[in-house]
């Protein structure tokens, strides 16, 4: 009789189980559309008409949360943006929150819907340059998956049949009659603008344009993106469309470049981000350049995100400049020191090395605590950067040593290659604490790497002199955090050896400066 009611009972929590799944899954359904409603004829006024919170929620949340209504999950997405912007205060009670009850105390995780784990995973990887990279698989991710669920339905003809996927997402020679997306009827006159000014940057219309007139178009473009977050997606996935399948190879090359400069004003959503990465990593780039600067773009924009002032003529000429120039950040060493534009002739060590060393210690930087722990002002290290990238050498604008030293950090860690290579890693973190090692391991390093590295070595050697430590608060050991995973790149893809590797990549570090103070 016992063991009749233990089956009765698992078969009872079975039937729950499923039911509430059941009921999980029709609550899904009803709050997260994965395929635009196809109307009879209406669409403009419908579809844009519509355009509700659910699209919010599964557009910038990675999904609608079961728990919260598509309403109050809108809601709370605007209240976040108000929290994150500090219009408003964090709330601290349930009960501020829209769609949640009672009134205890909450956490900052509460406060926001659950997000969909891949595109959590993919919006957080490639922030530090020595962890292990995970990229986007093209297999999951990619233009068309994205459209197959977040472009609008598009019809055409007397008959209004539907425009199939691929006809969306490849060139057109045409104007764009409706957005790509689900817009607001607000922007929807801006997005058709904004494929007009791509069709006309890219060359691919008869349109006969300045080089003035395609400057003001760009520049309106950046700020109509800076000042709209709904549009950017629409405005990447435009450029996307035009690159694809584009006929004249010189288009489609303004078209990528165009692409870059745009990463500088302002950033795809969460949901965009992989598929966008997984699209560049797929596409036939026309560079290895072109390649390596949107591959460097997309990865600066993970770490810092976005702006959020509006970008002047003067930054956007600094911009356009920038795709034309060597690279500075993300290039391969030996290119950087066989460029004479790049490199000291003198010294044989990157001018970016030199000045900005060179910036830290004027600008007062042994007497800075927490140098190289607290980061710079994200404007100035942005505006620094790109005066950098575009070949400029007027810093007169940096007046804070936490600037250049953000950089350093920042050039060293978006090199293509690691400065220790890594076929080095694993005797650099097998016997971390012996400096003949350590010294043994920087002479089987390539030429350049080794000049680079014992100048940094110096120059933080420099730093650890007590009256500096004294100021700055910043011992062999926190230099060696900082500077241990910029350095050093474990080749492994394993998340768990890479944290258990990281104290070996901390005391070679620590080896090392040792060894050079004294």
């Amino acid at each position: 009789r016992h063991s009749q009611s233990e089956t009765a009972l698992e078969t009872l929590k079975e039937t729950l189980n499923t039911g509430q799944i059941a009921e999980d899954n029709a609550q899904c359904e009803a709050t997260t559309t994965t395929e635009p409603v196809e109307e009879e004829d209406e669409y403009e006024d419908e579809q844009h008409d519509h355009f509700d919170e659910t699209h919010i929620s599964t557009m910038y949340l990675g999904h609608a949360d079961y728990s919260v209504p598509a309403s109050a999950t809108a809601e709370t997405f605007r209240r976040s943006e108000q929290v994150r912007r500090g219009d408003v205060a964090r709330p601290r009670n349930r009960s501020e929150v829209p769609g949640s009850g009672g009134g205890e105390r909450m956490s900052a995780l509460d406060y926001f819907p659950r997000q969909n784990s891949i595109n959590s995973v993919m919006m957080h990887t490639q922030r530090n340059r020595s962890m292990p990279s995970i990229r986007a698989d093209s297999r999951l991710y990619g233009m068309r998956t994205f459209a197959s669920t977040q472009f609008a339905a598009q019809k055409r003809g007397f008959l209004r049949r539907k425009v199939p996927l691929e006809e969306m997402v490849s060139y057109t020679s045409e104007a764009l009659a409706r957005p790509l997306m689900n817009l607001p009827r607000e922007l929807m006159r801006d997005a058709t603008r904004s494929f007009r000014v791509i069709q006309r940057y890219m060359g691919n219309v008869d349109d006969a344009v300045t080089p003035e007139e395609k400057f003001s178009d760009v520049l309106w473009l950046c700020n109509a993106g800076i000042r709209a977050l709904l549009l950017r997606d629409e405005v990447f996935c435009q450029l996307a469309k035009q690159v694809t399948g584009n006929p004249s190879p010189g288009a489609a090359e303004r078209g990528w470049t165009l692409l870059g400069v745009l990463l500088y004003a302002f950033r795809p959503t969460q949901l965009l981000l992989p598929h966008l990465d997984a699209f560049v990593d797929a596409a036939p780039v026309p560079t290895l350049r072109l390649r390596r600067f949107l591959r460097l773009q997309l990865g600066r924009v993970k770490r810092a995100g976005g702006r959020i002032a509006e970008m002047s003529a003067s930054e956007l000429q600094l911009v356009m400049t920038v795709p034309s120039q060597p690279l500075v950040f993300g290039g391969q060493l030996d290119e950087i020191v066989g460029c004479t534009d790049l490199v000291n002739c003198h010294t044989g060590l990157p001018r970016v090395l030199e000045q900005l060393t060179t910036l830290i210690v004027s600008l007062g930087g042994d007497r800075t605590e927490g140098l190289f722990r607290v980061p710079g002002d994200s404007d100035a290290v942005a505006l620094t950067r790109l005066r950098i990238e575009a070949g400029q050498t007027d810093f007169s604008h940096v007046h804070d040593p936490n600037v250049p030293a953000s950089l350093l950090k920042e050039w060293l860690r978006d090199l293509a290659e690691p400065l220790v290579p890594e076929s080095l890693y694993e005797q650099c973190v097998s016997a971390p604490d012996d400096p003949a090692t350590a010294l043994g391991v920087m002479s089987l390093m390539p030429e350049s790497s080794m000049h680079v590295l014992k100048f940094l070595m110096r120059f933080l050697a420099g730093l650890l002199l007590p009256d500096v430590q004294e100021r700055t608060k910043m011992g062999a050991s926190n230099l060696a955090l900082v500077f241990g995973p910029s350095l050093l790149r474990n080749p492994a893809s394993d998340l768990k050896n890479a944290f258990a590797s990281s104290s070996g990549e901390q005391a070679f570090v620590m080896t090392l400066l040792a060894s050079f103070a004294s």
